[in-house]
């Protein structure tokens, strides 16, 4: 560079590196380059983006509905911590071409399909044969399993050969390996790095370490020993969505996640039962009250705000940094919050995919859940001063930290974070626990949950994701709540901020708003179950465009 840089002074230079997450073991002997550089990176495409792509691609090969299919893959790009890349958006309507389905619980088959995709579409020579996509994903699952016990992730062409060759001959598999190693890296499902080969993505090494637990006893024991899947959640929902019914895994998690949460729950000290939460009510302003009427309009098209504003809200926690750490991580069982909280994603993940385990198992599982969602609630109260007062805290291995305007004083930050806790704990595990399917099991739970903040967050968590049938269940809540009570005001402020910002149907968003006038009916007239007549005491105007302040988050 140097040597270029002085030898064409007068000619531009365009200097393009990879950023990973490698760590160099000794810093390179700096050299100085007189020229100066200006610095760009490449961003992530942002919601608004992603939404040129998937109408472009839908209008030419209509996959589904366009919000539902950007929700997609937006949801997977996260999922599998891979960048908001043309090329990676394109490889998912791809394969959803085919076998479109918005439910997070097909990520396994989604994967066996972009191998299958990739496997069918490469060029192979006439003289060699093709891998077979199943015998490759039996191969490379060992291979990963190995990569896993040895806590070493990267590897040379040789030794990916030899270890996949030495398996296939004691395991009597014919397959050309070096076939699938130069069909993994054409398809930068391997890359080259210095020396060294990688897995490009970590999901990959996920996904056949999932398929490895699948075929072997022994690994799927190693994986449950002393809770290493702890460290791999994904593992877990690849593993389980295989075929849906690894009842044996849900057995496993779920006396995993009763120590762990037993052990939280010694550490924080607050009774069981206590919630802060009754004591609080909901004494609105006649301006706020105003605001809330105005908000419910008849012409919920022409006045519901556009996809632009919606897709920035949307936008608001998405992290462009984190695709960048592809690494392996490790847990240290020592720190029981971080444990309890991982425990809580390996876990939801593990109950979203097994449509077909006893019913019984999945209650248990469930409500075993809910008191970790308790516990994680129970912290944050308990570091509430911590967090008023130094805007972050710190507790057993988890840090969490104020983003919003929580307000000047201590008194006013510490009410509000109080306020969003409820809001804040749904949020963290929403998307690891829900999915259409699992309707069902949230309504029984709900009908036999005694905790008021148990069921609180459960219904929180219907309003964001509205599985079929959740606006009866939303409505019994509403009357089942006294008018002036503090779960009464969360449901509305979390409905207030759906009917704005969510992606829905006119219908949907016409629940929405009727769901908004029994509570702000039950609030004003006192009513249990306020009928149609009250209802049409609450004015219908257009709904004004505008932007809320972003929801206060406790990240």
């Amino acid at each position: 560079m140097k040597n270029l840089c002085d030898l064409f002074s007068d000619i531009r230079i365009i200097v393009m590196q990879t950023i990973d997450e490698i760590n160099f073991s000794s810093t390179p002997k700096s050299e100085t380059i007189h020229r100066d550089f200006k610095v760009l990176h490449l961003l992530a495409l942002s919601r608004g983006h992603i939404r040129k792509v998937v109408s472009e691609y839908n209008n030419k090969r209509h996959i589904g509905d366009e919000d539902s299919v950007i929700h997609k893959v937006v949801s997977d790009l996260e999922v599998l911590n891979i960048h908001r890349t043309p090329m990676n958006c394109l490889t998912i309507l791809k394969v959803s071409e085919k076998y479109y389905d918005d439910s997070p619980v097909n990520r396994t088959k989604m994967l066996e399909r972009v191998l299958t995709l990739l496997f069918d579409s490469e060029e192979i020579p006439n003289y060699k044969s093709k891998p077979d996509v199943t015998d490759c994903e039996f191969v490379l699952g060992y291979f990963c399993e190995m990569m896993i016990k040895e806590n070493k992730y990267q590897f040379s062409r040789e030794e990916f050969i030899s270890t996949i060759k030495k398996f296939c001959i004691e395991n009597l598999i014919g397959l050309e390996i070096e076939t699938v190693f130069d069909i993994l890296y054409s398809n930068t499902i391997i890359i080259k790095r210095v020396d060294q080969y990688v897995f490009r993505a970590s999901y990959w090494v996920y996904y056949f370490a999932a398929q490895r637990m699948h075929h072997s006893d022994s690994f799927t024991d190693y994986m449950f020993e002393n809770k290493r899947y702890l460290a791999f959640p994904e593992i877990i929902e690849f593993y389980t969505g295989i075929d849906r019914r690894r009842g044996n895994a849900l057995k496993v998690l779920l006396q995993d996640l009763k120590d762990t949460c037993d052990i939280v729950h010694s550490k924080v000290g607050l009774p069981d039962g206590m919630d802060p939460y009754k004591l609080a009510r909901w004494e609105p302003t006649p301006e706020s009250i105003e605001r809330m009427q105005n908000l419910i309009g008849e012409n919920v098209i022409k006045s519901s705000l556009p996809d632009s504003v919606k897709d920035k809200y949307a936008d608001r926690t998405y992290n462009p940094i984190r695709p960048y750490d592809q690494s392996i991580h490790q847990i240290f069982h020592e720190y029981s919050l971080h444990v309890l909280m991982q425990s809580i994603k390996s876990t939801s993940r593990a109950l979203r995919n097994s449509d077909f385990v006893d019913p019984s198992v999945k209650r248990d599982l469930l409500n075993e859940l809910m008191r970790g969602w308790e516990q994680i609630s129970k912290v944050l109260l308990a570091l509430t001063p911590i967090l008023a007062t130094e805007g972050e805290a710190a507790f057993e291995g988890q840090n969490f930290i104020l983003h919003g305007d929580f307000g000047a004083t201590l008194e006013e930050r510490a009410n509000k974070i109080i306020k969003v806790i409820p809001n804040n704990v749904v949020r963290y595990f929403k998307d690891d626990l829900f999915s259409n399917k699992i309707g069902p099991l949230l309504y029984d739970q709900i009908s036999n949950e005694s905790s008021e903040l148990k069921k609180l967050e459960l219904i929180l968590l219907l309003i964001y994701e509205r599985p079929p049938n959740w606006k009866a269940q939303v409505h019994k809540y509403i009357v089942s709540i006294p008018k002036n009570s503090f779960y009464l005001l969360k449901v509305l402020t979390a409905l207030d901020l759906e009917y704005q910002y969510s992606y829905s149907s006119p219908t949907t968003l016409k629940e929405i708003g009727i769901l908004i006038k029994v509570c702000l009916a039950k609030h004003q007239y006192g009513d249990s179950n306020p009928n149609p007549n009250r209802l049409k005491m609450i004015p219908n105007n257009a709904l004004p465009k505008r932007e809320v302040d972003d929801e206060e988050k406790v990240e």
